[in-house]
């Protein structure tokens, strides 16, 4: 698997806002996130902290560097843990770099304090693009199996991942 960043919303303020306040203001509430929620619950991350609507320049920023040295998935299951289930705000540069040090991304704390990566950030982020379509939610998965491109985005539950993936072995198998 391979992560790109994405922002949701630009324009979030540099160290992020709080959560119901954003929500309010640019959904009216966040009832959106209430399936996502019970979602997460029964799979054991239930979004119980998500106090800080994140900026994500220096978490993306992060990610390209941890992506060059195949520590991806350590940076994102940090960066989430951090966020939704301790109610860290992953806007700031400390906690982005404490994030770097954990996941053991080299010279990962130094890069996230300077401001290497932006051009490239701003590059990936104007290009957030599946399949020739422009990525509107994070996450976005792009699955190709014998050929055949599958897109779906938004967070996936067991169930639904077990589908996909047994609609795959089967198009392998031809079972």
């Amino acid at each position: 698997m391979r992560y790109h960043p994405f922002q949701i919303d630009p324009a979030t303020q540099a160290d992020g806002e709080e959560y119901l306040a954003y929500c309010k203001r640019r959904w009216g509430g966040d009832g959106w996130t209430h399936s996502m929620r019970q979602m997460g619950k029964r799979e054991g991350a239930d979004y119980a902290k998500w106090v800080t609507w994140p900026n994500t320049t220096h978490a993306g920023r992060l990610l390209l560097l941890a992506e060059k040295h195949g520590l991806g998935d350590e940076v994102i299951g940090i960066l989430y843990r951090y966020c939704y289930e301790e109610g860290q705000n992953v806007s700031l540069r400390e906690v982005v770099a404490r994030c770097a040090k954990e996941a053991g991304v080299p010279d990962g704390e130094a890069y996230v304090y300077s401001d290497a990566g932006l051009l490239e950030l701003s590059q990936q982020l104007r290009q957030a693009t599946v399949n020739g379509k422009r990525v509107k939610a994070a996450p976005t998965f792009n699955l190709t199996v014998n050929g055949a491109t599958h897109d779906f985005s938004g967070a996936q539950d067991t169930e639904r991942w077990q589908s996909m993936l047994e609609a795959c072995v089967q198009m392998l198998t031809g079972d």
